[in-house]
């Protein structure tokens, strides 16, 4: 645990890109370069909002993908930063929480950007392996007898964008949100084993975000702890556009989706595919294999693992 002392220094260890970075990440078609009252920034067309450059240089830092200097002998100091990020975050959302809109912050909004043009750049219907990663909020019905309307949608954003930024500090994608569910996808970089690895490292990080600041902040303002389940699966999944719209079909999805309501509050619970990618020992020896695993619907056997430090 990470006292709130360390909180002005949340970004140790870390130099945020330049502007030449991540202004490669910004089409010009949705981007115009500006200044707005001396500062230099960028005019988001579908938004209709600026981002000055010192913005977009806190974003990078927040959801740039960790590289292999920060995994190689400093993961612990990586970890640390996400789990203070995520507090000084949480904090400010739930201080403003009355001034708060009904909309998503830039920062999942960006994601979503990023994501969209990742799925664009391939040919409509193109099939690619890639793992898919289901986290929910457990109980949010019984949630919402404690707490407002506005409250729970407050808490439901502040959730969604905790664990879109862990998703994208572990090269994966924020597909969509569906309820109190985030559904991410993690594609091969620079092959199926490393996303698979990527994946389950991403699901323990979640839980620590969980423990870690959201669960410390929410009962400091009065809100009641969150738990959550998390369900990972591998396999092809069928890259379609609707419309303007780029989206994910494919089995692996249903059945991570279906598989999820075996794990416990707090679990994780991976698919055989992902299962038999993990070449780290220590992470396969997290989880314990159920064999019989049926999936409804289909009548197929699929053994699944499940965590078993929930």
């Amino acid at each position: 645990m990470y006292s709130d002392d360390d909180m002005e220094n949340d970004n140790i260890g870390y130099s945020p890109p330049s502007t030449s970075n991540y202004k490669l990440l910004l089409d010009e078609d949705r981007f115009e370069e500006q200044y707005l009252g001396g500062q230099r920034g960028y005019y988001d067309k579908i938004e209709k909002v600026f981002v000055s450059v010192s913005a977009f240089d806190v974003l990078f830092a927040e959801i740039v993908p960790w590289s292999s200097d920060d995994i190689s002998g400093h993961e612990t100091n990586a970890v640390k930063n996400i789990i203070l990020g995520s507090r000084r975050r949480v904090k400010g959302n739930l201080r403003a929480l009355h001034r708060r809109t009904d909309k998503d912050s830039y920062s999942q909004i960006f994601m979503a950007y990023l994501s969209r043009r990742f799925l664009l750049r391939s040919t409509n219907n193109e099939e690619d392996h890639m793992v898919i990663l289901y986290v929910d909020l457990v109980g949010s019905t019984a949630l919402s007898a404690i707490v407002s309307t506005e409250e729970l949608s407050v808490l439901v954003r502040i959730f969604c964008q905790e664990m879109s930024i862990v998703i994208s500090k572990h090269n994966g994608y924020v597909l969509k949100y569906a309820g109190d569910a985030v559904i991410g996808y993690f594609p091969r970089n620079p092959d199926i084993i490393s996303a698979c690895e990527d994946a389950v490292k991403c699901a323990r990080i979640m839980k620590q975000v969980i423990d870690e600041s959201i669960n410390t902040i929410f009962p400091q303002y009065g809100f009641p702890k969150v738990r959550i389940r998390i369900a990972l699966d591998e396999g092809r999944n069928q890259i379609v556009v609707l419309g303007r719209d780029p989206d994910l079909l494919g089995h692996v999805i249903s059945r991570a989706a279906k598989f999820m309501g075996e794990a416990k509050p707090n679990q994780i619970v991976v698919g055989d595919n992902v299962f038999n990618n993990l070449q780290n020992n220590g992470i396969r020896s997290l989880f314990n294999l159920r064999e019989e695993y049926t999936l409804a619907g289909t009548g197929e056997i699929y053994p699944i693992h499940l965590s078993s430090d929930s």
